[in-house]
C-alpha cells in the first residue's frame, strides 16, 4: 500500500494522512506476517509525509501497543522505525505514555524482548533520557546473566548519555564495576569505558575516573583495545584540575613506537595533552 497522496491538495489534509496511519494500524493486524512487516516498514513514509504533532504522536503510540503485544520479530522491525524516524519524535505529546508501553515489554521474562525493547529505548533517547522510570530500568538490566542483554544495556547507555550527561550519576558505580570485571568481553569493556567520557564535564567523576584510566592504560593485564579505549577517555578528561601527571606521561611514552597503529595514536593523543611543569 502506498502512502503517497493523490495530489499535493490531498497532501495537506491532516483527515487523508489519518486515513493512511488508520489503514497502517489495520495491515500491522494482518494474520500475514509480511504484510505486518510491510506495514511497518511504511510508517517513517508517512511521518516524512505528513510531519503533524497530532499525527506522530498518534502514529508512536500505535507503535508503542503494537511493540508491547507483538512477537519479537515484529517489535525489532518496531524498534528500527524509532530509529529511522529520529527526527519526529520531539513532536511527541504523549512521551510518558509511550514509555509505560515500551516498559511492560523491559520488564517481561522473556530475554530477547527485553533486549528489543532496550534497542527501542536507545533509539528513543532523544525523548526518554531524562525519564527516571527509563534510567532505572536500564541500570537493572546490567544485573542480567544474558550477553546480549548486557550489551544492549551497555550501547542504550551510551545513548542515553548523549542527551542526559546526568544520567552517568546513576550508572556511575554500576559502569566502573563493569569496565573492571575481567570476565566481562572486553568488546564490552570498552564500550562502558568509552562511555565514561561523558564525566569531563563532572568535576568529581572526572577526577575519580584518573585512577580507573591509569589503571586501565597501565595495567600489565590490560589487553591493548583497553588501553585504547582508557587512553582515549584519559585525554577526555584532561582539564586544569585533573592534568595528566609526568609519572604517567613518563609510561603512556612508551606506547609511541608500538606495533599496534591505534595504540600508537591513543598515547600521542594523551601525550599532546600533557603539559610538562613550567610549561603554561
Amino acid at each position: 500500500m502506498s502512502t503517497v497522496a493523490p495530489n499535493s491538495d490531498t497532501a495537506r489534509s491532516s483527515d487523508w494522512a489519518f486515513k493512511q496511519l488508520f489503514k497502517l494500524e489495520s495491515k500491522c493486524r494482518s494474520p500475514t506476517p509480511a504484510l505486518q512487516v510491510e506495514a511497518i516498514g511504511e510508517f517513517p513514509k508517512l511521518l516524512d509525509q505528513f510531519p503533524f504533532p497530532t499525527l506522530v504522536s498518534s502514529a508512536f503510540l500505535k507503535l508503542g501497543d503494537l511493540f508491547r503485544s507483538s512477537p519479537n520479530s515484529l517489535r525489532y522491525h518496531i524498534a528500527q522505525v524509532f530509529g529511522a524516524s529520529q527526527q519526529h519524535l520531539a513532536q511527541i505529546t504523549q512521551t510518558e505514555e509511550l514509555l509505560k508501553r515500551i516498559l511492560v515489554v523491559l520488564y517481561s521474562n522473556d530475554p530477547i524482548a527485553r533486549v528489543l525493547a532496550l534497542r527501542l529505548i536507545g533509539n528513543a533517547s532523544l525523548i526518554f533520557a531524562k525519564f527516571p522510570e527509563a534510567q532505572h530500568s536500564i541500570l537493572l538490566r546490567y544485573q542480567s546473566s544474558h550477553p546480549l542483554e548486557i550489551v544492549a544495556a551497555v550501547q542504550t547507555t551510551e545513548s542515553m548519555l548523549s542527551y542526559s550527561p546526568e544520567f552517568l550519576e546513576v550508572v556511575w558505580e554500576t559502569v566502573l564495576s563493569k569496565a573492571d570485571d575481567p570476565d566481562v568481553p572486553d568488546s564490552v569493556r570498552v564500550q562502558l569505558i568509552r562511555s565514561l567520557q561523558h564525566a569531563a564535564p563532572n568535576l568529581m567523576l572526572s577526577t575519580l575516573l584518573y585512577s580507573h584510566c591509569q589503571h586501565w592504560a597501565c595495567d600489565t593485564d590490560s589487553t591493548n583495545i583497553i588501553r585504547c579505549a582508557a587512553m582515549d577517555t584519559w585525554k577526555a578528561i584532561i582539564q586544569r584540575h585533573n592534568e595528566l601527571q609526568s609519572v604517567d606521561a613518563k609510561h603512556i611514552s612508551g606506547y609511541v613506537l608500538h606495533d599496534l597503529a591505534s595504540l600508537r595514536r591513543s598515547a600521542l593523543a594523551l601525550l599532546g595533552k600533557w603539559k610538562p611543569k613550567g610549561q603554561t
